[in-house]
């Protein structure tokens, strides 16, 4: 089998069965959005779209003032003309329209103006609310506290990632008990949330106080470190608001890349080591095609259990590892030179 992956790897390059894709076919809900819409006319769609294409800036970008910039300004005066496919349909509060906008059209936006640009394929974050009550601290639960922590679902999706809560159950108990967040053992949190699959937790701790405002502390907790508010707040709302933004803010900053244009950009190579097998070769290859959308790519060489990418369109080999999804299978052993990034395939069980 080691002699056939040898022999089958020259081969392939020279007929080209390994070529990879620059763009991909399929458009996923990333890139629509629903607004609710007075009447069925061309004028309310021309607003909706207006509002649409604002909200889906807002998410790609991760940044809630991204119409300061003028050519996002402009975009948006001209939004319907970026509206691929519309449609409407009727809810309990009455009329909704659904679009469909450009992708290629957004990125290029974004590459040309070299502002970041936070991909699609985001990790979810992990939501641990502990609250102080008179005679005891305790989590917030989905089933006993749905007014309390549904603000925060709508919030989260606004801004493109998906909001998980911990089940609360024997487990977490023992993983993560409610004490661990009032001593601010961050490690013990960030096992909690690894079981629900994610690096990122937003971690809240409220007390009511006597005049009906909350003191809330708000933790961003990631792989790399924490970032910490303190406020005192009536308004439900508002305390929402402050803990998303803290939480998808740091993400973004830790993830967001900026595209740069493929004709200036300088070429950064991916070097793959333990890729042993074709089946090796096929996983990985999996992975990098879903870079293809944002930036060009090709495979370099073939070395003795080592692919060699050629990476172009985004700034630094610390950027390309910020594309590559977590869980892949592919781990970062070195980005420290601009120019090279080394990665270690590691096969999935």
């Amino acid at each position: 089998m080691r002699l056939f992956y040898r022999q089958f790897f020259p081969l392939a390059l020279v007929f080209g069965w390994l070529a990879l894709p620059v763009t991909a076919a399929a458009q996923d809900s990333f890139f629509s959005e629903q607004v609710a819409v007075a009447d069925r006319g061309s004028a309310e769609l021309s607003r909706a779209a207006r509002e649409g294409l604002t909200r889906l800036l807002i998410k790609v970008s991760g940044n809630e003032a991204i119409l300061d910039e003028a050519a996002f300004r402009e975009a948006v005066g001209s939004a319907q003309e970026h509206v691929l496919l519309y449609s409407y349909r009727e809810d309990e509060e009455g009329d909704v329209v659904f679009l469909e906008f450009d992708d290629a059209f957004v990125r290029s936006l974004f590459r040309d103006e070299s502002v970041p640009y936070w991909e699609q394929r985001r990790p979810p974050v992990v939501v641990w609310v502990a609250l102080d009550e008179p005679f005891s601290r305790r989590f917030a639960a989905r089933s006993d506290d749905v007014d309390l922590l549904v603000p925060s679902i709508e919030r989260f999706e606004a801004r493109g990632v998906e909001a998980r809560f911990p089940l609360l159950d024997l487990t977490d108990a023992a993983t993560v008990p409610v004490n661990a967040l009032w001593t601010r053992d961050f490690d013990q949190i960030r096992q909690g949330s690894l079981r629900y699959g994610s690096e990122h937790s937003l971690v809240g701790r409220w007390i009511d106080l006597s005049d009906g405002s909350k003191l809330v502390d708000w933790y961003y907790v990631g792989p790399d470190g924490e970032i910490h508010k303190q406020m005192r707040l009536s308004d439900l709302d508002g305390i929402w608001d402050e803990g998303v933004d803290l939480a998808v803010d740091a993400m973004r900053d830790s993830l967001a890349v900026t595209l740069q244009q493929f004709e200036v950009s300088d070429a950064i190579a991916v070097t793959v080591r333990g890729v042993s097998s074709f089946a090796d070769y096929r996983a990985v290859s999996t992975v990098f095609k879903q870079l293809a959308e944002l930036v060009e790519l090709r495979i370099d060489s073939v070395g003795q259990n080592t692919l060699t990418y050629r990476v172009v369109g985004v700034s630094s080999a610390e950027e390309v590892a910020r594309l590559i999804p977590s869980r892949s299978g592919l781990r970062v052993q070195s980005a420290t030179n601009r120019a090279q990034l080394d990665l270690t395939w590691e096969s999935i069980q």
